[in-house]
């Protein structure tokens, strides 16, 4: 059983790290969708919305419109995850297992109800800076206004890449959350620093997948993303009032999640930092492959279940 499940996380890590450096972008979707295949779920959690992205809850799939409000107003809590991917392709079908995970350990540990909305944004090459963070400014002004949910029971979400798009939501468009979770967040910093330095080898994520990130996605001219980086700026005000961010001691990541949390603690925002020692990109979301020890997963599992019930339950809320 180790032998596989060792020969299936060096299959897995092997075609993510050519999927982020590949310069193509149809053919990085293209391995996405072949790890997808290794990675299966049950698809009566999963239903689609044609215009926005899908919808993630228990037996969800041939829910009607009405149906989906109704769990809306039932829920305690609605989290809007933007999926990473280098903002060139979508990894999104590679978390399903980990959500729903997430969903039933927040309920049998804290009864609470939860489901997870992600959005469908235009990506890069073809659609530069700013059409992602449109698109989900546009979604989240949809969960708000036609859906209905209220900010005290909407989290942000993101990793990779989508941690960078939300971070433009926030800063740009001053959008509301009652939290927000980051894993393994790219911020646009670029490749360089001490962690580069010591997990270069270590790491799938390499200075090649941020070299694809930078020249696809910024354009060369008009508006810039990640204008919160400067230190001059003042990020803490456009944050929500509590933030969880994991990241791992392996990744080349480290510092810029780091440097992050250091920011929003500065400007008063209560910041949970989930450091795992010996993990890699992404090992919180996709635990089932990179994560062999049971006590980290769990560990994973019940900082998150823990962040939600006090973003949900608080006093202020």
């Amino acid at each position: 059983m180790e032998f596989f499940w060792a020969l299936r996380r060096w299959l897995i890590t092997f075609l993510l790290r050519i999927a982020f450096s590949w310069r193509r972008s149809s053919h990085s979707a293209r391995i996405v969708k072949l790890i997808s295949l290794l990675l299966p779920f049950n698809r009566r959690w999963v239903r689609a919305d044609d215009d926005h992205g899908y919808w993630i809850a228990e037996d969800i799939v041939k829910a009607k419109k009405e149906e989906i409000a109704d769990r809306i107003a039932e829920s305690d809590a609605v989290i809007m995850w933007i999926p990473g991917g280098g903002f060139r392709f979508d990894l999104s079908l590679l978390y399903i297992r980990t959500w729903i995970t997430w969903i039933r350990a927040l309920e049998a540990d804290k009864n609470i109800k939860c489901v997870i909305f992600v959005p469908k944004y235009r990506t890069a090459p073809d659609h530069q800076f700013p059409a992602a963070v449109d698109d989900v400014k546009a979604t989240c002004e949809w969960l708000t206004n036609v859906m209905q949910i209220p900010q005290s029971k909407l989290l942000l979400g993101g990793d990779d890449a989508g941690a960078a798009i939300g971070l433009d939501l926030l800063y740009l468009h001053q959008a509301k959350f009652a939290g927000a979770i980051f894993a393994s967040p790219y911020t646009g910093l670029e490749a360089g620093g001490e962690s580069w330095r010591a997990n270069g080898d270590i790491d799938f994520f390499t200075a090649a997948a941020v070299d694809r990130m930078e020249e696809s996605y910024i354009p060369e001219e008009g508006e810039q993303p990640f204008r919160y980086l400067p230190d001059r700026v003042d990020l803490a005000p456009s944050l929500p009032r509590r933030m969880l961010i994991t990241v791992g001691g392996s990744e080349v990541l480290l510092d810029e999640a780091g440097l992050l949390a250091a920011r929003a603690r500065d400007g008063g925002v209560a910041v949970t930092l989930i450091q795992s020692p010996d993990q890699v990109h992404l090992w919180s979301l996709l635990p089932d492959v990179l994560v062999e020890d049971a006590h980290v997963r769990q560990m994973a599992i019940d900082h998150f279940v823990g962040f939600v019930e006090q973003c949900v339950r608080s006093p202020k809320h």
